[in-house]
């Protein structure tokens, strides 16, 4: 019974039952007569409202039913809290408690989770709550997580199946236009979304190569390895930069430097079976880069945060 878990009808439905959910949110939370409220781009799955006022500002983002409110006013966020918590009964809305997060202690006996005094999750992304600079939260990816959902193509031409593959490893990344907007990110912090984004990628790739069982030895193979990942880089930043315009501020020489990068470092890391294909791309990732020290110090950071293993 009911809607397939998945259906692009579920979110439609959800956003209609919804529709007057933030009206009884917002009662008795902020002060109409002295708040504006200004209603952001809004999709099938996600609903934005900033609410402005003399003595501070918020922002309201739901996504399907997850909802975040980024406020400078403790006191209201602690207002919102107590309406979340009580539910709408008139719609058969409850709040699970369990998944409930905050980055400070508030009544009721909820407290912070450490975590999330630095990093906010929320949806699979994590929220700087300092700087509200966003990056994926990859935990989500640790150990054998990252390869669970990769599907081996045997039908039809292998090469032609494995660039189709590593273009659908990237293109769920490139959608998530928040990893990426220089409005919201330091380029610091876009440079490392976009090196996360091609390990990913590249962890996939190995696995997806692997799991074909085909030994690559001959430099024409590493040739066409090493053209697809050069093909599926560039794919990845015209994708980026066709959703994004003018708000997405990565250069090609960088993007392209940190992919080569991403893609060297898995290779390496994973077994001595690809080594070779590993010291090409090597070769080729340091043949010119400006600004070697700075992106160096993304890579680092990088893999700190996201392990190969």
């Amino acid at each position: 019974n009911g809607i397939p878990q998945g259906s692009i009808l579920s979110s439609m439905f959800c956003n209609t039952y919804f529709g007057s959910l933030e009206k009884v949110l917002f009662d008795n939370v902020f002060d109409e007569t002295t708040s504006h409220f200004i209603r952001g781009n809004s999709s099938n799955e996600c609903d934005s409202v900033v609410v402005k006022n003399p003595n501070a500002l918020h922002l309201l983002l739901r996504i399907v039913d997850d909802f975040l409110l980024i406020s400078t006013d403790k006191n209201a966020s602690i207002r919102f809290l107590g309406k979340l918590n009580g539910g709408v009964p008139s719609l058969g809305v409850k709040v699970n408690k369990d998944k409930t997060r905050l980055n400070y202690s508030a009544p009721g006996g909820l407290e912070c989770n450490n975590q999330c005094r630095s990093f906010f999750p929320w949806c699979g992304l994590l929220i700087d709550t300092t700087t509200c600079e966003i990056t994926l939260d990859y935990e989500r990816f640790s150990g054998h997580k990252a390869i669970d959902t990769v599907s081996v193509h045997r039908l039809g031409n292998e090469g032609t199946n494995l660039r189709k593959a590593m273009k659908g490893f990237v293109r769920p990344r490139c959608n998530q236009q928040l990893l990426f907007s220089s409005r919201i990110n330091s380029i610091d912090r876009v440079r490392l979304n976009f090196y996360q984004t091609l390990l990913l990628c590249a962890i996939k790739t190995i696995h997806y190569i692997d799991c074909i069982d085909i030994a690559i030895k001959s430099k024409k193979q590493h040739n066409f390895v090493y053209d697809s990942v050069c093909d599926t880089i560039q794919y990845t930043f015209l994708l980026i930069s066709s959703k994004l315009k003018n708000d997405f501020n990565l250069s090609w020489e960088d993007a392209l430097w940190l992919g080569k990068h991403a893609f060297s470092s898995v290779l390496k890391s994973k077994t001595e079976r690809h080594e070779c294909l590993a010291d090409l791309i090597s070769e080729s990732r340091d043949l010119q880069c400006l600004n070697r020290a700075e992106l160096v110090s993304i890579t680092k950071q990088a893999k700190h945060l996201f392990s190969l293993t």
